[in-house]
């Protein structure tokens, strides 16, 4: 970022969504790229990447690993974290600073984890602004001091745009107002994106008059509202109710103006990435739109078909302009690595860019959400690894076909196993979503799909497990009844959405509250031993270490801590914590330097017996493992 903010115009991405971390969302180089062709210069300022170095700093470090900071305590897993990234911070941020946390990194769910005491899912309190997370609020006015913010805002700047696409990001939003305002009094701030075009419509009126350091709203798409805004100031005026797709808090009501339709996707230039924030990242990566809405649109437990009020339900790019902009990509900023922005890539489209990919022999690395469709046939999944595809996003969600036909996925059960098995024997890597409890699923069922997944382990590069919850927006949110759930008052829960503004407070009465805490549990143990393998290994990998064997401690893996006479060990890799009590921490307390030690040196303080069972637990927990040739560490 320069010295000075130029005016008019700076387009702000706020903390907090963690799964961004060590790249960049598109949306404000789009909106820059767009206000450029009409004259309008803009800044663009990632505070999200920013918020992530903030985390990375001795003083936050050693807060939460003490459990002094977020009300976490020291033997929770961010502590956990914040002590071992404190010791190894040079496998997240490399000699030149540039950042190694993002989807190809090892160890980026490190800062996912470390991120989520400073998350906040918006209830209806975080409509009051100043009145709701004072302590969090100190914390965003520090990341954004740090992030020297305040001494490059330019006063002249005459319009900050700040993009909240996920709910966390709403109250740093509001914080991040109020401390624009006193640094550029006469700016205005509009908030945009897919958390604010989601928002009921009282319920955005009730932030709007309780945050006054908003001056407006934008909805749906938002290149033509924030263009029209942008041109009111420069023109020393302010009538956002004239605005399509604006919300605006006025006379003690709120005004929204419906919207008009969004621009024709192939006609919008191609988006303006800052290199400086590029030059941040070790392997950076590029977004580039496919479509707005999806192909498929049935899923009626999805709400991202309604982001785009005014406009058809899918838009989508044509293929040679798509592959256009890639090219441009790779020209402009020497990027390789891409991330193919769509609810869902249509195979046809998929078919076409891909040959032309191979054909222009571009050396390109790209990923996409995909859903599970007949015409991913091994042929196109085939071609799209060869033109450069390293994963795809699936969102499976479950392998039952009566729940997968009630909420209108496209595949079902049979159609699942084929798809997955042949992306394996095709060489495409699959990260996939699961939802263990979608609505009316039964217990067994559920336990069913996860004995299904684990005879696909093969098949999976990482799973993703999300439980259910309805959506105000969805068609499950409007119609509860059709699918099996009943609506309940709220009860000051917080969910999965990372949204509670837009969830719809109900019970599914398939499971018992026992039951779907136990399926949650068995999914996502699950998951951690899937995801682990990348640093690892599979479970078949792990050694019996007998009394005879030579082990150790891995503890640049590791974090060790006390309390209350036992010793937690935690394994950043795996995820698996294990509690060993007195005796057999006493039995370790000599080796905790890493290095090779006799297995038969717990048995005499432990017993034959018991040292047996304890070795097989830790190896299990990847806590011991067998030494290298030598006595050297093993890794």
């Amino acid at each position: 970022m320069s010295a000075s903010l130029p005016p008019p115009v700076c387009l702000v991405f706020p903390p907090l969504v963690e799964s961004n971390f060590g790249s960049l969302y598109p949306a404000p180089a789009v909106l820059a790229a767009y206000l450029a062709e009409a004259g309008i210069a803009c800044a663009q300022v990632d505070l999200n990447e920013r918020f992530a170095e903030f985390l990375l700093t001795d003083d936050v470090l050693e807060a939460v690993g003490r459990g002094e900071l977020a009300a976490v305590g020291p033997d929770s897993m961010a502590a956990a974290v914040a002590r071992w990234a404190a010791r190894n911070r040079e496998k997240l941020i490399d000699d030149e600073g540039r950042h190694h946390f993002g989807a190809d990194s090892p160890y980026g769910y490190v800062m996912e984890i470390l991120a989520q005491p400073f998350s906040v899912d918006p209830g209806p309190e975080a409509l009051a602004g100043g009145q709701v997370d004072v302590p969090l609020r100190e914390v965003y006015r520090r990341a954004f001091d740090f992030a020297g913010f305040g001494d490059r805002v330019d006063p002249g700047t005459k319009l900050f745009g700040l993009t909240v696409a996920m709910g966390p990001q709403l109250v740093p939003s509001l914080a991040l107002a109020g401390y624009l305002k006193a640094f550029a009094p006469a700016a205005r701030v509009v908030l945009g994106g897919a958390a604010i075009s989601l928002m009921d419509d009282d319920d955005l009126a009730r932030l709007l008059a309780a945050n006054p350091d908003v001056d407006c709203a934008v909805r749906f798409d938002g290149e033509a509202p924030l263009l029209a805004l942008a041109q009111q100031v420069l023109q020393d005026r302010w009538e956002p109710a004239e605005v399509p797709g604006a919300s605006v808090a006025r006379g003690g009501a709120c005004h929204h103006e419906p919207p008009a339709p969004g621009p024709n996707l192939n006609a919008l230039p191609f988006p303006a990435y800052p290199k400086e924030a590029l030059d941040r990242l070790v392997s950076p990566s590029l977004s580039v739109t496919q479509a707005r809405g999806c192909y498929w649109g049935k899923c009626d437990y999805c709400d991202f078909v309604e982001l785009y009020g005014g406009s058809a339900p899918y838009r989508g790019r044509h293929p040679d302009r798509f592959a256009e902009e890639v090219e441009r990509m790779v020209s402009e900023y020497g990027v390789r690595r891409f991330n193919f922005v769509t609810e869902s890539i249509p195979p046809a489209f998929a078919r076409r860019l891909s040959r032309r990919l191979v054909d222009s022999d571009l050396g390109i690395t790209w990923n996409s959400f995909a859903m599970v469709d007949r015409r991913f046939d091994r042929e196109l999944l085939s071609l799209m690894a060869e033109s450069g595809c390293e994963f795809l996003v699936i969102g499976l969600e479950t392998m039952v076909t009566r729940v997968l036909k009630l909420v209108h996925k496209s595949a079902d059960r049979e159609e699942n196993f084929r798809f997955l098995r042949d992306a394996r024997d095709t060489g495409m890597k699959l990260r996939v979503n699961l939802i263990p409890d979608l609505p009316t699923t039964t217990y067994e069922e559920s336990l069913s799909a996860l004995a299904d997944a684990e005879q696909l382990t093969d098949c999976f590069e990482s799973v993703s497990v999300f439980p259910f919850e309805a959506t105000r927006s969805s068609n499950v949110g409007r119609d509860p009844g059709s699918f099996g759930l009943l609506t309940v008052d709220f009860d000051g829960a917080r969910g999965q959405s990372q949204y509670s503004l837009n969830h719809l407070h109900n019970q599914d009465p398939a499971m018992t509250a026992e039951q779907r805490a136990e399926v949650h549990g068995r999914y996502r143990a699950f998951a951690n031993r899937v995801n682990a393998r990348a640093l690892v290994g599979d479970e078949d990998s792990v050694p019996e270490l007998g009394l005879d064997a030579v082990v150790r401690l891995p503890v640049e893996d590791l974090d060790l801590f006390e309390t209350g006479g036992t010793l937690v060990c935690t394994h950043i890799g795996t995820r698996e914590r294990v509690s060993l009590p007195g005796r057999v921490a006493e039995s370790l307390a000599p080796h905790r330097s890493g290095e090779p030690f006799a297995a038969g040196e717990i048995a005499s303080s432990l017993g034959v017996a018991n040292a047996e069972k304890v070795l097989a637990k830790l190896a299990a927990a990847r806590v011991l493992v067998a030494a290298g040739p030598g006595g050297a560490r093993a890794r």
